[in-house]
C-alpha cells in the first residue's frame, strides 16, 4: 500500500499525518518506509530528536528527490506492508510523481476560502494522474481546523462545498484534524501523538478516528 500526503499549499499539516501515520503503523507493526519528498526535510529532524531522546524508530526513513521517486516507490512496494510519501507544499515534480504511485492520496485541507482555491488546482492534478494510476484514491481531511466554535460555520461550508462537487473516486473524511498544541510538543519530543498523549486526550482522539476512516475507505 502507497499512501501519499498532497497539497500544493504549505502549511495544511502534510508532515504532520505522514509522521503520525508512520508512528501509527509502527506501532500496529507493520513494516513502514516513511519517505521525505519535502525539501524542507522536517521528518528528518523528527528522526534526529527521536534517535536523541533514545525512543526506537519503528519505521524507516529516507529523503528521495527527482524524476526517479516513482520508480523507486514501485520498487520498494514489495519490501513494505506501507510506504507513505511526503511533499513538499508546491506544485513540485515529487508530488505529481507520487500521484502517479499512490493507492490513497491525502489532500488535507485548511478550512479557509484560500485554501478552497488551491483544493481545486489539487483535484484536479489528481484526476490528471488517474490517466496513469486508473485504482487511486483521494481521500480529503480537514487539516488544522480550530477548536474554536465560533469557526465551527468554514468547516461546514468546507464540507457542502466538497460534497456538493459529486467527485469520484475522491471522499471527504468525517474526522477533523484540529489545530492543537499537542501535535507541536509531541514532535519536540520526537514522538506521534499516539506515543505523546494519553486515549482520553483530544488530539489523540482526533487522528486516532482520522487513521480508523481511512483504514476503512482503503479496504473498500
Amino acid at each position: 500500500m502507497v499512501l501519499s500526503v498532497c497539497n500544493e499549499k504549505g502549511g495544511s499539516g502534510k508532515t504532520t499525518i505522514a509522521i503520525n501515520l508512520a508512528v501509527k503503523l509502527g506501532l500496529l507493526q507493520e513494516d513502514t518506509l516513511l519517505i521525505d519528498a519535502d525539501p524542507q526535510r522536517s521528518i528528518e529532524v523528527f528522526t534526529n530528536i527521536r534517535d536523541r531522546e533514545n525512543i526506537e524508530l519503528t519505521f524507516n526513513t529516507v529523503a528521495k528527490f527527482g524524476s526517479s521517486l516513482a520508480k523507486e516507490v514501485v520498487s520498494l512496494k514489495s519490501k513494505y506492508d506501507a510506504i507513505i510519501i511526503d511533499t513538499g507544499g508546491r506544485d513540485s515534480e515529487e508530488m505529481r510523481q507520487a500521484l502517479a504511485v499512490s493507492d490513497i492520496v491525502i489532500i488535507p485541507t485548511v478550512p479557509s476560502d484560500l485554501d478552497i482555491a488551491v483544493l481545486n488546482k489539487m483535484i484536479n492534478l489528481f484526476n490528471q494522474a488517474k490517466a496513469f494510476n486508473p485504482n487511486a484514491k483521494a481521500l480529503i481531511t480537514i487539516s488544522k481546523a480550530s477548536p474554536n466554535p465560533f469557526l465551527r460555520k468554514k468547516i461546514e461550508d468546507l464540507k457542502n462545498y466538497i460534497q456538493d462537487k459529486k467527485l469520484e473516486d475522491i471522499k471527504l473524511s468525517n474526522s477533523i484534524l484540529h489545530e492543537l498544541e499537542a501535535y507541536k510538543n509531541a514532535f519536540s519530543k520526537g514522538q506521534g501523538v499516539l506515543e505523546f498523549l494519553k486515549e482520553d486526550q483530544k488530539a489523540y482522539k482526533d487522528f486516532n478516528n482520522f487513521f480508523d476512516e481511512l483504514v476503512e475507505y482503503t479496504n473498500n
